[in-house]
């Protein structure tokens, strides 16, 4: 009788080892199958550092290499979308390089990152062409090509940056030989201008003795009003011994130049208020105007001109 128990007894506890162990592999079964789906859903929704732990879980209750291979693949999508999140910063703060180079790390297997990075390329590209055309606008031209060469050495197959880059640079070369000519036609004109100023000297030296001369020959007012101050062409000859050898400005605004002393003769061009005029010749003429025959030089541009200019259209305080 003890025997049979002792038998029932080892049996029993048989059993209930056989049980345990069979439920505690399908418990584990399980929970692997479980833990395996939850790392897999977080790929599926981009939460790579989620399915990292649990893949590493995984490792660490199956001993399975498999799920060493699927932790790594995790982690190579952790590094993607960690670069998506940089590049995203960097075009936040205008930082165009650092952004395409973030993006071009995103993989495409990156299936929640990949698209999105593809069309932040674009977004960042379009800023750099943005930018690039203000500092063009600006004639800094140095400034839009460096950004435009750092930009295509990380996205040397972007045609539309190629292109600009062409672009900026014929711009470039046509502004330049623009500032070229004009410092040429300023150095031309300015020889021009001191040539003419040298002759309008000698000859307002003439001019000045010739009025002088003039003044002298002029009849005396009548005895009966002996004011030198009414006698209008002495004053007006005085006016223009005055003027000769000096600058004014012009008051007037589009104050008309003309061929001869009068205004009736050809008008040669209309200048602005501020130009300069160097008076070398001065005439007389009815009323209260002078004639002055001067080198003028526009303000408004790089010209000069031989022409006569009304009195009345400079300021003249002496």
């Amino acid at each position: 009788m003890k025997q049979k128990n002792i038998i029932a007894v080892v049996l029993i506890t048989v059993v209930i080892f056989v049980g345990t162990f069979v439920g505690l592999n399908i418990f584990n079964s399980s929970k692997t199958e479980k833990l395996d789906k939850l790392a897999h859903q977080c790929i599926v929704d981009g939460n790579y550092q989620k399915a990292v732990d649990y893949y590493s879980e995984l490792y660490d209750r199956t001993n399975d290499g498999s799920y060493i291979d699927k932790k790594r693949e995790a982690v190579e999508l952790l590094s993607s979308k960690n670069n998506y999140d940089y590049g995203v910063n960097y075009l936040k703060e205008m930082k165009y390089v650092d952004a395409a180079k973030s993006f071009l790390k995103v993989s495409n297997k990156d299936s929640v990152n990949y698209q999105k990075a593809q069309q932040r390329l674009q977004e960042s590209t379009q800023a750099v062409i943005i930018a690039s055309d203000s500092f063009a606008e600006d004639d800094n031209f140095d400034a839009s090509l460096n950004m435009l060469n750092s930009y295509a050495r990380v996205m040397p197959h972007e045609t539309i940056v190629i292109d600009k880059i062409k672009e900026v640079e014929k711009a470039k070369n046509q502004y330049n030989e623009k500032k070229q000519d004009e410092e040429k036609q300023r150095a031309l004109s300015e020889k021009k201008e001191k040539e003419a100023r040298e002759k309008a000297e000698k000859l307002a030296n003439e001019s000045a003795e010739e009025l002088k001369k003039e003044k002298e020959n002029t009849k005396k007012p009548d005895k009966k009003d002996e004011s030198y101050e009414t006698d209008d062409n002495k004053r007006l000859i005085d006016l223009c011994i005055r003027l000769v050898g000096k600058t004014y400005l012009v008051t007037a605004d589009n104050a008309k130049i003309y061929e001869e002393p009068n205004n009736k003769s050809q008008v040669i061009s209309s200048i602005p208020m501020g130009s300069e005029v160097y008076i070398y010749e001065a005439k007389p003429d009815s009323g209260q105007r002078v004639w002055c025959h001067a080198i003028i030089k526009s303000a408004d541009s790089l010209k000069s001109y031989d022409a006569w200019i009304s009195s009345n259209n400079l300021e003249i305080n002496d």
